[in-house]
């Protein structure tokens, strides 16, 4: 009985652990994540419904919204960019309003959800580029957290008899790897 409770606990952390942010949700159930779909046809796109997240590359206040550059990488299931991947193109989102530029600054994670309305020409560096435009309903920030693993295994188990190692003898490894939260 206490197992079968603690796995359906487990189970139900998990899945709140994993699932989409209110932000980033669309009235369609399956909006376009793949930026490369949009790149691949444009104008079939258009007008549909998004969530697409990257790197930020570039931000601008104007008057009544924010522009946001961003530089796309694959989503998980829970709407985060991996960090793990290869950028894939960039795309241009417009939120309304003002974003504090400390916040949203380059090299900042994000996620945004809304509706392909175009199509902008500008550059990456002098490269000539042309960028979908996304009018953002919704959008979430991400920190990336560092967090170690240590594997202290060996040390707690150099026991032969009597004879144990409880001074830190033994091998100790360690990982260090990025997660990214809101």
């Amino acid at each position: 009985m206490f197992k079968k409770l603690f796995l359906g606990g487990i189970l139900v952390f998990m899945v709140g652990c994993a699932s989409l942010p209110e932000t980033l949700k669309t009235q369609t159930e399956s909006p376009i994540t793949d930026l490369a779909v949009i790149i691949d046809d444009p104008d079939g796109a258009q007008g549909e419904e998004v969530r697409l997240g990257g790197i930020i590359a570039a931000v601008k206040n104007e008057k009544t919204r924010t522009r946001l550059e961003i530089a796309s990488l694959p989503l998980t299931s829970d709407g985060r960019p991996r960090i793990d991947a290869k950028p894939i193109g960039r795309f241009v989102a417009y939120v309304p309003g003002f974003l504090e530029p400390l916040e949203y600054a380059p090299d900042r994670l994000v996620t945004v959800a809304g509706r392909l309305t175009g199509k902008e020409d500008g550059q990456v560096g002098e490269f000539d580029y042309v960028f979908p435009v996304v009018d953002v309903a919704g959008h979430q920030i991400w920190r990336v957290k560092q967090e170690i693993r240590i594997d202290d295994f060996d040390s707690y188990h150099s026991c032969l008899g009597s004879r144990c190692s409880y001074f830190g003898f033994g091998t100790t490894r360690g990982e260090v790897y990025h997660r990214v939260t809101k």
